[in-house]
């Protein structure tokens, strides 16, 4: 999979006129909890297609085991039939592994270039009305460096896994088997070691920490079509915590830990939210390079504030030319 930096030069961070001066004050963004992100259907949308990656190899392990041991066929119509036992087993594997996942993923999300070149410099309409009540901006980031400064965060605090990647959309069959047939050639491989006859006779214990990353990337990285417009990047980030199990294990090993990243909150319509806040060190800048101020009936006197209040940088302010009228 190539990095997203040789596919997309520059990414897309929308927010509210709030969010960007906290971004720009803070010199940190917020990855939110999946759970309380816009679509409902995040992370689990994918489980059906690892069910239907499963299920061939659940068919076959327990059609065997109906073969060789013929009492188990009772058993098996007791349970609604070969074909209902087979879906169950195949969910119960692909129930395990999000389980053993938690919730601890966080998503930051940006949008890629477009092929247009003037919502590249105006920004894209969906966007300003999800950020349009009391205006907006486009916070427009060199992805190069965005890349730089998440290796520099994922060294600093313990992560068990941290991605910059494009988004796959459902619907889209030929894309999905391009962009996940790694990851899931690697999955399929553990799977099939699972439902070996054999070990999956004997309840074997199969080691599928090989298959973390790559589930965690198909997981993440796949979102329902309707969202397609927005071409969406995202940072994909699982801190660790810091359990009395882990730090013995890695008193064991000799390992020293780093920090554990801290689990915030903020209120939002009632709701509390966790989130982290990403590169929130003293020594990272972001590397924003221009910032396009959205719709709005005051969005020229806006550029101004914002220039007056950045004062000599290299960031370029522009007004989107998006005849939009906001509240």
């Amino acid at each position: 999979m190539p990095k997203v930096s040789e596919v997309y030069k520059e990414l897309y961070h929308y927010t509210t006129w709030e969010g960007l001066l906290g971004i720009l004050d803070s010199q940190s963004m917020w990855a939110t909890n999946y759970k309380f992100l816009n679509d409902y259907s995040e992370i689990v949308l994918f489980k059906d297609k690892l069910v239907s990656l499963v299920r061939p190899h659940s068919s076959e392990t327990v059609k065997k085991i109906i073969r060789h041991f013929p009492h188990t066929k009772s058993m098996v119509e007791e349970k609604g039939g070969v074909e209902s036992v087979i879906h169950h087993e195949a969910e119960v594997l692909v129930n395990a592994q999000y389980s053993a996942l938690g919730d601890d993923i966080y998503i930051l999300s940006f949008c890629g270039q477009h092929s247009n070149q003037s919502i590249n410099d105006n920004g894209l309409l969906s966007q300003w009305r999800g950020y349009g009540s009391g205006g907006g901006a486009a916070v427009v980031f060199d992805t190069e460096i965005l890349e730089e400064i998440m290796d520099m965060e994922s060294s600093r605090f313990e992560y068990s896994a941290m991605y910059l990647a494009d988004v796959v959309y459902s619907g889209d069959e030929q894309i999905l088997k391009e962009e996940l047939a790694e990851d899931l050639s690697i999955i399929a491989d553990v799977v099939k070691e699972f439902f070996d006859f054999d070990n999956f006779c004997k309840r074997k214990f199969i080691d599928s920490s090989r298959a973390f990353h790559p589930f965690v990337r198909c997981i993440s990285r796949y979102k329902h079509y309707g969202f397609s417009e927005e071409n969406e990047v995202r940072v994909i980030a699982l801190p660790t915590e810091l359990d009395g199990e882990i730090e013995r294990r890695a008193r064991a090993d000799g390992v020293t830990l780093r920090p554990q990243k801290e689990i915030k909150f903020r209120k939002n319509g009632g709701q509390c939210i966790p989130y982290i806040d990403l590169f929130d060190s003293n020594d990272i800048q972001l590397p924003i390079s221009r910032i396009i101020i959205g719709p709005h009936k005051e969005k020229v006197a806006r550029a101004e504030e914002l220039s007056a209040r950045l004062g000599t940088t290299h960031i370029r302010i522009i007004c989107s030319d998006i005849p939009f009228v906001c509240s």
